[in-house]
């Protein structure tokens, strides 16, 4: 028979029972007024975001195609008088539309939050805007004022006649992918728009992301090749060689804006073997992947994607650090290890040209600091092909080092040094 003295079991389940029932009433109290503090929290956030407003931020997302002040119109004036179009690019892409009444913009924010621009992609995340009125300076496919032809802005003659190419949109585009649902867009193709400012020298591409390249030595050429020369000007995202087209490749860039750095530096560019490099804009707005490429001469594989590669150097926190020059015989060598001698950076060098009669000068920075990490400086070649030949077969080259567990990965880049480092120590 259980004992029911204080010591017993009774006492000690009347103890637990206490215990859970104290339990339950601190909960019940602290769900109340959680409930409360969040329920007065919901309140507040929930009056902030729908206070109406005649300004509408616009969030798109899932960007594939260029976004100006032409598509966001295109799709604005449907619902109301547009007054002034800003577009902004700190954090993604962002755009504020600028109605004549409030009435109006409640009606697009209905109509289009979550609608997307073409099919599939760039989708409208829709919400009230703050601003009272958006400032316009001038009309141009970041900013526009339909309320004026030229905001804030006194007529001159230009200095120059037409560009050789249209001004680029900088978008840092998401490629498409095939894993969100399908739906109908507002707009079908970039180029139905009214006054569209692509411009010619794109036809038919709406991406203007993939590059076509001719010339290439089919025995040499490979993808890291020519992923470490392109990456000079951009991130590079797949590259492709195709099997029909000897010494033919397909380089997809991240953005317009490095496909015309690439254009204005590496086309008609000679290589050492004597043929000229030339690039051409696809049609293709992106590379497919390819899940079994074909083997190139060299027995590396046809077919890379790059857009996870730590050694793409166009980054938000680096993009100022990148020396974007145009070819010459004189290369910037960094990144290397801090104890490397001028003898062991030429052999490095030479053994991975294989070219062991390579005339090379060389020229080190010293160190920054007693304890410096790496070691940079100048090497200069006979001539600009040689120096572009290094720089394919030698940039991200790995080298050893005692102090370190892992090997140092070189990197170069085409130095700004017009004459040549003899010249320039002269005129120091």
């Amino acid at each position: 028979m259980m004992s029911f003295n204080h010591y017993g079991y009774n006492s000690l389940k009347n103890e637990q029972t206490n215990k859970r029932l104290r339990t339950a009433d601190y909960d019940r109290e602290s769900r109340t007024t959680n409930s409360s503090v969040s329920s007065y929290e919901d309140g507040r956030r929930k009056n902030a975001e729908t206070q109406p407003n005649h300004i509408l931020l616009l969030t798109i997302t899932k960007v594939t195609y260029p976004i100006n002040t032409d598509v966001i119109h295109t799709i604005s004036k449907d619902h109301g008088n547009v007054l002034r179009i800003v577009i902004f690019r700190k954090r993604g892409v962002q755009a504020m539309v600028e109605y004549e009444e409030v009435e109006q913009a409640i009606r697009a924010k209905q109509l289009m939050d979550g609608a997307d621009i073409y099919q599939g992609c760039c989708t409208l995340r829709v919400e009230y805007a703050k601003p009272s009125k958006l400032n316009v300076y001038k009309n141009d496919s970041e900013t526009w004022d339909y309320t004026t032809p030229n905001p804030g802005e006194k007529k001159t003659a230009p200095l120059l006649p037409d560009p050789p190419r249209a001004p680029l949109i900088s978008t840092r585009p998401t490629f498409p992918r095939f894993d969100f649902e399908c739906r109908g867009g507002l707009l079908s193709t970039p180029h139905d728009l009214p006054n569209n400012n692509y411009g010619d020298s794109y036809p038919a591409t709406p991406g203007r992301c993939v590059l076509m390249v001719y010339g290439l030595d089919p025995d040499k050429a490979n993808c890291n090749r020519l992923f470490n020369l392109f990456c000079l000007y951009g991130n590079v995202v797949k590259i492709k060689f195709l099997k029909s087209k000897e010494g033919c490749a397909m380089v997809q860039m991240d953005n317009e804006m490095s496909v015309d750095r690439c254009m204005d530096n590496l086309n008609k560019l000679t290589l050492i073997s004597g043929n000229v490099l030339q690039l051409q804009v696809s049609k293709q707005m992106y590379l497919s992947d390819i899940m079994v490429p074909y083997d190139l001469p060299d027995g590396t594989p046809s077919f890379k994607d790059y857009s996870n590669s730590k050694n793409n150097r166009y980054h938000s926190n680096s993009n100022g650090k990148n020396r974007r020059q145009t070819p010459s015989s004189v290369l910037h060598f960094f990144n290397a290890p801090p104890n490397i001698s001028e003898a062991d950076l030429s052999q490095t060098i030479s053994k991975a040209v294989k070219d062991v009669d390579l005339k090379i000068i060389i020229k080190m920075f010293p160190p920054k600091g007693t304890e410096a990490r790496s070691s940079s400086g100048l090497v200069e070649f006979t001539d600009m092909a040689i120096a572009v030949e290094v720089i394919m077969a030698v940039n991200h080259w790995p080298i050893k080092c005692e102090t370190s567990k892992f090997p140092y990965l070189l990197r170069l880049c085409f130095s700004s040094l017009p004459k040549g480092i003899a010249n320039a120590e002269m005129a120091q």
